[in-house]
């Protein structure tokens, strides 16, 4: 079977966070795009979240479905292109040496697949495993912890796959390390972190 790895988003691959660059950049992409009202409302839910008014995953849902209605795809691929600058090269080595040993690479991120997708492209992966938008925020599902698991489970299952690597910053892949611990790789972890990933018998790091 053909091996695969999967590298998360923000803090792992990135060193920025992609939806604080989303963030930043919308408005500006609305106005652009001559949509004034969606640039003041997208603002709005980011200053709410600011003062905690709504939660991380409700500001996210509907900046998505802003975005989803105003920007054409060139925006997308604008913002890949500012995300791709704030890489990681030790985790970016990383990745293409297992690529280089023929393992399909793939991003695994909470982040949105709207630009998760292009930034893939962008850097030549295989594909992504991402938070997709649904049409009711009841049924919005953050691609992590679990969900993340069983979405990479599913994967490997119905492409006839088996894990070479999987590389992370964040506790919330705890379930897939400790499935994975063997392969899972850590980058950049404080103690703590560190500590929490050893609990599940994750003793691999990549270390500035």
């Amino acid at each position: 079977m053909k091996g695969a790895t999967f590298v998360d988003l923000d803090g792992t691959l990135l060193t920025a966070n992609s939806m604080h660059i989303f963030m930043r950049r919308l408005p500006s992409l609305l106005l652009k795009r001559r949509a004034p009202g969606a640039a003041l409302k997208a603002l709005c839910r980011i200053i709410m979240r600011y003062f905690r008014a709504i939660d991380h995953r409700n500001m996210k849902w509907n900046l998505t479905k802003i975005a989803r209605k105003h920007l054409l795809e060139t925006d997308w691929e604008s913002l890949a292109h500012i995300m791709a600058s704030t890489i990681n090269p030790l985790v970016k080595d990383l990745v293409d040496s297992r690529r280089k040993l023929g393992c399909s690479t793939y991003i695994a991120t909470a982040a949105i697949e709207e630009y998760a997708l292009p930034l893939c492209n962008l850097l030549g992966y295989d594909g992504v495993i991402a938070t997709k938008f649904s049409d009711e925020i009841e049924n919005y599902e953050e691609m992590k912890g679990y969900a993340k698991h069983d979405n990479i489970e599913h994967f490997l299952s119905s492409e006839h796959l088996r894990l070479e690597s999987f590389i992370t910053d964040h506790t919330d892949d705890i379930p897939t390390a400790s499935a994975y611990p063997g392969l899972t790789i850590v980058v950049n972890p404080t103690q703590k972190i560190a500590d929490q990933f050893r609990e599940v018998g994750v003793t691999r790091y990549l270390l500035e």
